[in-house]
């Protein structure tokens, strides 16, 4: 594979792909619903080609480390994004045509090209799945971004790729890009999914996708159902045709190649009229070769406009997100995603300036730098951070005469500094390792380095105001959290202690389990002695559950098993009580009755509790403890009934077997 030229290189690195419109504006509204699902995303940004290689790309990239390397799929992609950084990717596109007016799409119609990519990556899916072998996911994204060696083109060198855009989409194109350009479309494709982080399968499917027939046995099958698949999507869904020998080989009758292409023709449409892109009249790609009007670039006015009101939108939703944030830690790692999403910084580290701006501490980087980032570094001692700090201005850093030790840390000939500033003072700085591609294109862009800075400065100073209001909140909160528990552990235990004089003398009787249950939660919860951290609900059966035992014991029972729980949960969870549940144990039957609750607990710790002496009487108010879990263990007994637990970190669960009653009560 021809690598492109260096200057084709650089432009096809920072080329922005177009994306339809409609797909852009229902994006923004899904990033704005409150019960939006990422599977909705994910399907949304499959439609189309330019979209889900931004998000793979930069789920790709260095800023997210991933141990096994595995190439991910669009859903998981767009989970590791997250909602947030996808509405900043989402606005970033959408103001940047709005603005641009993208002047390539006025004059190409790129629904045909979205169109054909659609339905090559319809057609892979639906082979995959005939064949079973490779995955249909994969095969899918494949065909998705089989061409997007054209947009990419297109979008990097508009004045010499326009009038070839709209060649035939055969071996043909590629012969006049290789004439033209020194490189086709398919060449740059796979070389972009390879800088992307993508699997070799799938570049090499790009690659291959018009190669000779008899070149592909050796391939990978992905590459051969890719290839497949374009040539499928080039044929006509209105009639029955004679099945061409390159078909048939993958055993594919006349009916079964029309079959495929009407459906994927439906499906297409389905996806179109979903978006509200209107593709009816659309002519196949190879019937376009009409001239193309070459689009005229910006003045220097419009294009400094177009910069800042990219920077301001695109860079204030960022500054938002990192403030939304729950923790300084989480922003600054959010912080490095930004500047690979957004500038394509992929490998940065984030330094935050002590009080006297003397040194610098890395406090969030990429694992690989873990080992040689000191614990900080000396302002004085290199001089492009000295600069950076001093200047309050972007610099950029080579190898050379000047020593550096940042360079060394970095392990790159090129690293780019960015004060991240408010209007007092320099926070710190986000230094980056510089792609040698990118060094040129990132030197034209200092406007919107150094706002990145500011913003990423402001949004950090704020989130840390608010980690120190957060601090002391916490601690207040935590302290009316103790307050409330004591409340409630008081309360439930004066109505142990009322319930237990009442029950003194009476007689095993039959009782409704599901009531006595009933009763107890509508007690608590009228009388407000349920923390408002914790949830409690009950899971009761509609019949009746008459049990040999004491209403008031159960109770009891159940009130020191919902007390141990708030006071297992300070910070809150949910308790959930079960009633009702016939269970069967050595020829008799019991009525279960559960407590479950979420909170971390040891079993030794519980089974020490469940067999200590009770110890009631001659203590003060202020001294007692309340009625333990030795009480609950001691009144299962008295019931006849069996107690059981299990505890571990994710939670504790009481059973209590009391036995089924003979008879009801008349």
């Amino acid at each position: 594979m021809n690598l492109p030229p260096e200057d084709i290189r650089q432009r096809l690195l920072v080329a922005r792909l177009p994306s339809p419109p409609q797909t852009l504006m229902r994006l923004m509204l899904l990033c704005q619903s409150d019960d939006a699902h990422m599977s909705e995303l994910a399907e949304l940004i499959a439609s189309d080609t330019g979209l889900a290689a931004k998000v793979l790309s930069v789920a790709h990239s260095a800023a997210y480390h991933r141990a096994n390397g595995q190439t991910l799929t669009l859903l998981q992609a767009t989970s590791t994004l997250g909602m947030a950084l996808i509405k900043v990717l989402v606005i970033s596109e959408s103001v940047f045509q709005t603005v641009n007016t993208f002047r390539q799409v006025g004059a190409v119609d790129l629904r045909s090209f979205w169109k054909h990519s659609l339905s090559v990556a319809v057609l892979a899916r639906t082979l995959a799945e005939r064949q079973g072998d490779i995955g249909a996911e994969e095969a899918y994204l494949t065909g998705l971004l089989h061409d997007v060696g054209r947009l990419a083109l297109l979008a990097a060198a508009p004045e010499r790729y326009t009038e070839l855009f709209g060649l035939p989409d055969d071996a043909s194109r590629c012969a006049q890009e290789q004439s033209t350009l020194g490189i086709s479309h398919a060449e740059v494709g796979a070389w972009l999914l390879e800088h992307w982080h993508l699997s070799s399968p799938m570049a090499q499917s790009v690659l291959l996708h018009h190669a000779d027939t008899a070149s592909l046995p050796s391939v990978a099958r992905l590459a051969r159902t890719v290839h497949l698949a374009h040539r499928l999507a080039d044929l006509p869904t209105d009639a029955r045709l004679q099945a061409p020998p390159w078909a048939t080989e993958h055993g594919l009758s006349s009916d079964t190649i029309f079959a495929l292409v009407q459906q994927a023709a439906l499906q297409v449409t389905q996806i179109a009229r979903d978006l509200g892109v209107d593709i009816s009249g659309v002519s196949t790609p190879a019937a376009l070769g009409r001239p193309l009007t070459r689009p005229q670039p910006l003045d220097t006015g419009q294009a400094e406009l177009a910069r800042d009101v990219l920077d301001r939108s695109v860079l204030n939703e960022m500054a938002m997100t990192l403030i939304n944030l729950t923790s300084t830690n989480a922003a600054l790692t959010s912080l490095r995603q930004h500047a690979s999403a957004l500038l394509q910084l992929e490998d940065a580290i984030v330094m935050l300036a002590r009080d006297d701006q003397k040194t610098l501490v890395p406090v969030s980087m990429n694992e690989r730098h873990l080992a040689a980032t000191p614990l900080s570094f000396d302002v004085s001692v290199d001089p492009f951070i000295a600069q950076c700090m001093g200047q309050r201005k972007v610099v950029f850093a080579r190898r050379g005469a000047t020593q550096s030790p940042l360079l060394a840390v970095m392990d790159a000939n090129e690293v780019v500094l960015l004060p991240l500033l408010t209007a007092q003072h320099c926070l710190g700085v986000l230094a980056a390792a510089v792609p040698p591609a990118l060094s040129p294109h990132l030197k034209i862009q200092l406007p919107t380095l150094q706002s990145f800075g500011v913003y990423a400065g402001l949004a950090l100073s704020r989130r840390r105001l608010a980690d120190k209001t957060q601090s002391t909140q916490t601690l207040s909160a935590k302290q009316a959290q103790q307050l409330e528990l004591k409340r409630v552990s008081q309360a439930i235990n004066l109505l142990v202690e009322a319930l237990s004089k009442d029950d003194q003398g009476v007689p095993m009787a039959s009782v409704d389990l599901s009531r006595a249950v009933r009763d107890t939660v509508q007690l608590l919860q009228h009388r407000q002695l349920v923390p408002g951290n914790i949830e409690i609900n009950t899971e009761l059966p509609t019949r009746d559950s008459w049990v040999q035992g004491s209403a008031n014991k159960i109770k009891q029972i159940l009130l020191i098993l919902i007390n141990n729980a708030c006071k297992s949960m300070p910070d809150g969870g949910q308790i959930v009580v079960n009633g009702g549940v016939l269970v069967q144990r050595e020829g008799s039957v019991y009525a279960a009755l559960t407590v479950s609750n979420s909170g971390a607990s040891l079993k030794e710790a519980i089974q020490a509790q469940l067999y200590e002496p009770v110890h009631h009487t001659g203590m003060s108010d202020s001294d007692r403890q309340g009625f333990g879990l030795s009480v609950v263990n001691v009144l299962t007994e008295k019931m006849s009934g069996r107690l059981k637990f299990t505890a571990s970190a994710a939670g504790t669960r009481f059973d209590i077997l009391l036995p089924c009653a003979r008879t009801a009560p008349v």
